[in-house]
């Protein structure tokens, strides 16, 4: 069976999958897995600039927990 795995090179330099995605406040979030270390986690926000659409990271420490803990709480169901 072959499963179809979107990836990423972020701004680090290093590829992640996608892990999952969900919308929280009308913002998409999204959490990414480093394809060599599943450890190594990271969350990113979609925004949109001039008709694209980009990756930013959570620079807010309270967005960040409540990302955190609404993807817990899903992925946990």
């Amino acid at each position: 069976m072959e499963t179809n795995i979107k990836t990423i090179i972020l701004d680090d330099g290093i590829k992640y999958m996608i892990v999952e995605e969900m919308v929280i406040n009308k913002t998409l979030y999204t959490l990414f897995a480093n394809i060599d270390n599943e450890n190594d986690i990271c969350f990113r926000k979609t925004v949109k600039k001039d008709g694209k659409e980009y990756y930013v990271g959570l620079d807010d420490e309270k967005e960040l927990e409540r990302v955190i803990m609404h993807f817990t709480k899903n992925i946990l169901k």
